[in-house]
Formats: C-alpha cells, structure tokens, sequence
C-alpha cells in the first residue's frame, strides 16, 4: 500500500513538474479543422492553379495567354480536378491559414509557463540582453526572416544575460500574455519591424536540457 502511494504521488509530482511546460503548437489557437484540398495536390497542379489564378488578373487575355488557360483547365479536369470550386475554397483556405499563423491562443493567457527556444535580441544593457524574442529556430529573425506573430514571444527580462551563440538554446519561464507587441531586430543586412501576439515577463532564463 505505501509503495502504491509512494507511486502515485511521483506521478502527480511529475505530471505537475510538466504541466507548465509548452510546446509551439501550443501557442496556436484551437481553431477547428477545415477540409484543405490544396494539400492533396502535386507541386505541378499548385503552380498551374496559380498560373490560371494570374491569368484571371488580366484584364485581355492574348490568343497565346488564352491557350494556356484553356489547356491548363482541361489538363486539371482531365486529372479529376474541380477548378471552379478549388477556387470557391481558396480565400476560405487563406483566412484559415493566415489565423491559423497570427492570431494567439487564448487559454494560455495569464498563465505561467515554460517554453523553450532560441533568442533574437531586441534591447541590451551594456553587454546584457533584457529584452529579446523567443523564437522556435535558431537564427530567426538574425539570419532568416521572423516566423508567424503567433511563434514568436517578446520576453522582458531586466535582469538581463548573456549568451555565447543565438544558436544555444534555453527555457524561459515566466507569465505569458496574450498582448500585441512590435520590436525592431536587427538583421545581418539591416532591421525590420516584428511583431508578436505575446508578451513574457521573465522568471528565470536556463539553458536548454531534456
């Protein structure tokens, strides 16, 4: 009976000590799932979609341009493809995935958690970092351009720290917010604007371990 209870309460233990740990996908809202026909389609059936959709754009077509378009539409049709109603989805598809990379997920709000990541600095305090994004990738926003607003988070540490490479990992802890925030990066070849859908106040920056 006491192994059973000793037992037991190392998994509660264990599950609590997890519990505030979040993963990306977590800081995605839960939207529900919508059927997404542009996934089933070869590379090839994509861009000849979207030559058809430039074509649409063209005010007169040229007998050439015209050629194109008819061949396109019978060789998609011929391969069981539904162009019309393909396009009926596409502005629906692209408000899902355009929410789907922006807007926050809000049942995290307000708690505290940890998550793991890579930094991207944004304010310095002589040669330590107190403000910085937390990214999922190394070198995002340094070397390549910024993920979607809702995998990036804009942590306030004043107490700052230092890093050897943005290419070491870590855990931040600390509370998350669902807050809009815009913060100058510097690039390799310049700076651009970034913005976030979430703010952190942290608790404790550590390197990053299993």
């Amino acid at each position: 009976m006491a192994r059973c209870i000793i037992f037991l309460l190392s998994v509660v233990l264990s599950s609590s000590a997890l519990a505030n740990k979040l993963t990306w996908s977590d800081l995605q809202p839960k939207l529900p799932a919508i059927e997404d026909p542009f996934l089933l389609l070869s590379d090839e059936q994509l861009f000849e979609l979207g030559t058809l959709a430039r074509l649409a754009q063209v005010e007169t077509l040229s007998s050439e341009q015209l050629d194109t378009q008819k061949e396109i539409n019978a060789k998609l049709s011929a391969e069981g493809l539904d162009v019309k109603w393909l396009f009926s989805k596409r502005q629906e598809i692209m408000d899902y995935r355009r929410n789907r990379a922006t807007l926050p997920n809000q049942a995290i709000s307000g708690g505290e958690f940890k998550i793991p990541g890579f930094i991207a600095p944004v304010e310095f305090d002589d040669e330590r970092i107190t403000k910085f994004f937390l990214v999922p990738t190394s070198g995002a926003c340094v070397h390549t351009p910024p993920p979607p607003a809702n995998q990036i988070v804009l942590v306030d540490f004043p107490e700052g720290m230092t890093i050897t490479s943005l290419y070491q990992p870590i855990w931040v802890e600390g509370v998350l917010e669902v807050e809009k925030k815009v913060a100058d990066v510097t690039y390799v070849d310049g700076a651009m604007d970034v913005e976030t859908v979430y703010t952190m106040k942290a608790i404790e920056v550590t390197d990053y371990q299993l």
